[in-house]
């Protein structure tokens, strides 16, 4: 066989010492090793850069070891709290947005109940209703004394309704609530208003009346 040269086994050395050579190449280096001193140490060279001593590089590894695992920790913590924010903001919109319900004649009628004038609302659900105190206004060319109500709504069912009536009753009765000074109103009328715009006059409750909707009157 003819003998191979050594710049050739040290070439191919580095495959020989990670296991990635065929059979019959490995033969060759290994009968290349037999009488070869230079090539022997040139492997020997190759071998103990490839082995790290445990006393120099124990501390390096644990602090990338280390390093890993604050890493992975940050990432979840992070991606934790951007849920928690995501699911607060959905909740807190679906739990506070609210929109105005529409009026029907048969969403609230106004009742007289021991000298008081009561709303009593038949919807199926709602947030929160709004009131106004009575109020001189001009309708129909005379002055009276005008309440303003509306209910709004959410994405969830407004607790106010589920916890203070049972099914029995809201679905009879409906909810209730005493029309504030009802001893001095004359009519009961279901309108949206804003108070800041009325206040920095870009509305007025003149305006609001010619869009309301009358609930009662005396």
């Amino acid at each position: 066989m003819k003998e191979v040269k050594c710049t050739i086994i040290q070439d191919i050395l580095p495959l020989y010492v990670d296991e990635v050579i065929g059979p019959d190449t490995k033969e060759m280096v290994e009968d290349h090793l037999q009488h070869c001193l230079s090539c022997q140490q040139e492997l020997e060279s190759m071998k103990r850069d490839l082995i790290l001593p445990a006393e120099n590089n124990a501390a390096p590894l644990q602090t990338i070891h280390r390093k890993w695992r604050n890493k992975k920790w940050m990432i979840s913590l992070a991606s934790v709290l951007t849920t928690a924010i995501l699911l607060a903001g959905v909740f807190s919109y679906a739990l506070y947005y609210e929109s105005v319900i529409p009026y029907s004649g048969d969403l609230v009628q106004i009742e007289g109940e021991g000298g008081e004038l009561v709303a009593r609302y038949y919807g199926k659900s709602y947030a929160t209703v709004y009131e106004t105190h009575p109020m001189l206004l001009e309708v129909d060319g005379e002055s009276k004394n005008v309440s303003f109500i509306y209910y709004t709504k959410t994405m969830v069912d407004g607790p106010s309704r589920n916890l203070i009536n049972t099914e029995k009753t809201s679905n009879e009765n409906g909810y209730t609530f005493n029309i504030v000074e009802s001893e001095k109103v004359d009519a009961v009328y279901y309108a949206h208003y804003d108070i800041e715009d009325i206040t920095e006059g870009e509305d007025s409750w003149e305006s609001v009346l010619k869009r309301a909707d009358l609930i009662w009157e005396k």
